[in-house]
């Protein structure tokens, strides 16, 4: 196999049919097509296949763009490496994330931490955590912020934290009123569950309410924590939401109070195995602490006991 099979093949997993993928790649649709028939050959197993006039690839294929994926990664990383020496940086640091956090408290504690920091390039990455954690371990990230527990077995641990769930409403709600919610006080009350079945932060909530035989008016759920915001913000109801997305909240001015019993929210940093953070990991880990630290209370826990808190 070699480099023009896989971008041909790469480009038809992206776009979905081999037109587009030619129309990408500036070259004819046969062309396309005898590279993906020689990576076949080269490969021993088919790639794709044709039903109702269209093409769909097959499960071989779907766990061959993996690893293709990450073989474009690693050019990706060292052109971005060239180009900071053709800038002359001093310094990068690759950060990735899981969406949540990439989208609520990292841009900010990163504008922090670029400040006297003109000649370190910087960049920020979001994945789900599964495809993030195989990512750090494939040293794809200098360092990673990932929602715990997760399964970090391939990985280096590094500081993790644990903060709590916070109740948001919108404005003018009666919980308007105080700065605390109690489980008590959703008797009834129109509510927005957040997770699926499988999910920790779900069923820990739901066992709650059974324990104290509390009925919310549930009438639609939310998958993620920012989808919540936003059926909130339409009056579905209130919602248990992590601490992030609900100081974000309470800056475009909906109301955040504190819930009883509190309910963990953990997240940690991660690094690629065998590897301790170095001087410019560690600046950016202190510099998160520091500003994280200023809006919510941090208590550090151990990253391998987060399904137990």
């Amino acid at each position: 196999m070699n480099s023009k099979q896989l971008t041909a093949f790469r480009a038809i997993m992206q776009s979905g049919s081999m037109t587009e993928a030619a129309r990408r790649l500036g070259v004819s649709q046969p062309a396309i097509s005898r590279l993906v028939r020689d990576l076949e050959s080269s490969l021993g197993f088919s790639l794709f296949e044709r039903r109702n006039s269209r093409l769909h690839p097959t499960q071989g294929a779907r766990a061959f763009f993996r690893e293709v994926e990450r073989h474009f990664c690693g050019l990706e990383r060292l052109s971005q490496s060239a180009d900071h020496i053709r800038m002359m940086k001093s310094g990068s640091l690759c950060i990735g994330a899981t969406p949540l956090l990439a989208e609520t408290v990292l841009p900010e504690v990163l504008a922090r931490f670029a400040l006297g920091r003109d000649e370190v390039a910087l960049n920020l990455a979001a994945h789900e955590p599964e495809e993030l954690l195989q990512r750090v371990a494939g040293h794809q990230f200098d360092l990673a912020l990932t929602e715990l527990p997760a399964e970090t077995g391939a990985v280096q641990n590094g500081p993790a934290y644990r903060s709590e769930l916070r109740c948001i409403a919108a404005p003018g709600h009666r919980f308007a009123a105080g700065r605390r919610v109690r489980v008590e006080d959703l008797e009834r009350e129109p509510f927005v569950p957040v997770g699926t079945a499988d999910s920790l932060h779900y069923r820990r909530v739901e066992q709650l309410l059974r324990d104290h035989l509390i009925r919310p008016d549930e009438s639609i759920g939310a998958g993620q924590f920012s989808v919540a915001r936003g059926l909130v913000r339409a009056g579905f109801g209130v919602a248990l939401v992590d601490p992030f997305s609900a100081l974000r909240w309470a800056r475009e001015g909906g109301i955040s109070c504190s819930f009883e019993p509190a309910q963990p929210f953990c997240f940690g940093f991660v690094l690629p195995p065998g590897r301790e953070p170095g001087a410019l990991e560690q600046a950016f880990i202190d510099s998160f602490e520091a500003a994280v630290g200023a809006e919510l209370p941090l208590q550090p826990v151990d990253p391998d006991r987060a399904a137990e808190l």
